[in-house]
């Protein structure tokens, strides 16, 4: 009987943890998306890349639609996911920097819902001028080549961008809580250059050109007839198959972090509260 009676109990306890999960999700969006350099560094970056493109494929009259939108989306993620781990490198260890974990720990949400309205609220609002900053890029090209390039624009940001953003902010929240957010940044930085910008053909043992690159290449080509300079290097030409193996590395790999994370975290609570 007490069985019986206690099994409506769980489906309450998910709906309290989505709500305060959500709650926590609110708060850390409105808060990172109000600060400055978030828009700064990013925008800056981005503006910096749009302002002289490469390759000369990225010409607005001598491209065909689908690829050129893959190569601007490729172009796109030269610099601009340094924004993105950069800004979000420190909001990990806000509060304890600020001195609130005494006051959080106090609140009815658990870590588990902190940490994961956290992560999904504060890469949203980073996201948030890299969408913006896209959908002028696209209304740039749709007033060179006509509104057909908003849907396509549309689609590579979901295929090409957005896989590789997810897994740097994913990142970026995760691992400055191990080692802090001034080498995470220099890290990033090395990183990003060494595993998406420096291809095989400077003779340099590299990501760059296989499927776990976060750049976008494999389903920039795959998808879209994107130009693929560093796979072409290793005599690949991405498949289906291979850019949707790139992506489901990416997002396993980020939701991984998160996940690690989260269970370090509950640990680390209950052994502060015995």
């Amino acid at each position: 009987m007490t069985a019986i009676l206690g099994r409506p109990a769980a489906p309450a306890v998910r709906h309290r943890w989505q709500e305060r999960m959500l709650g926590a999700a609110r708060y850390e969006y409105l808060m990172q998306v109000r600060r400055p350099a978030v828009w700064l560094v990013v925008l800056a970056l981005t503006g910096l890349r749009a302002s002289r493109p490469w390759p000369a494929s990225l010409s607005i009259s001598g491209t065909a639609l689908r690829p050129l939108v893959g190569d601007w989306a490729i172009d796109f993620m030269m610099l601009a996911p340094i924004g993105v781990g950069v800004v979000l490198a420190d909001r990990g260890r806000r509060e304890s920097q600020l001195g609130l974990g005494d006051l959080l720990g106090s609140v009815p949400n658990g870590p588990g819902s902190r940490w994961w309205g956290k992560a999904a609220g504060a890469t949203a609002a980073t996201l948030t001028p890299v969408a913006c900053a896209w959908a002028v890029l696209l209304g740039y090209l749709a007033t060179q080549r006509g509104a057909a390039v908003i849907p396509a624009g549309i689609a590579a940001f979901a295929a090409v961008i957005l896989p590789g953003m997810l897994f740097v902010a994913a990142m970026s929240l995760a691992v400055p809580l191990l080692i802090g957010a001034p080498l995470y940044r220099l890290g990033l930085i090395g990183y990003w250059f060494w595993g998406n910008l420096v291809g095989p053909r400077y003779g340099i043992p590299t990501l760059s050109g296989t499927p776990l690159e976060a750049i976008g290449e494999y389903p920039s080509g795959a998808w879209f007839g994107g130009q693929m300079f560093d796979a072409a290097d290793k005599g690949i030409h991405a498949t289906t198959a291979d850019a949707a193996l790139s992506i489901a590395v990416l997002l396993a790999a980020a939701l991984a972090a998160l996940a690690i994370t989260h269970l370090v975290l509950s640990k680390l609570a209950e052994r502060s509260m015995s």
